[in-house]
């Protein structure tokens, strides 16, 4: 049980850096909304990083 937790814990971790680059790297955003998105994954982890997935990212990744 306990390696599971670890690894679903490892999985969100990942998720959660993977989405702070982003939103670094991203230049389809400006420089404030850019902050707002930086300071709330640091605060709020997860569920930032969540809705920054299924919105501003989407933004980037179809500009490519």
């Amino acid at each position: 049980m306990l390696i599971v937790v670890l690894l679903v814990l490892a999985v969100i971790f990942i998720f959660e850096v993977w989405m702070f680059i982003d939103v670094i790297k991203n230049k389809n955003i400006n420089d404030e909304r850019r902050l707002l998105w930086a300071i709330g994954m640091i605060l709020l982890h997860p569920f930032v990083a969540i809705a920054y997935y299924f919105t501003d990212h989407k933004l980037q990744a179809g500009k490519q």
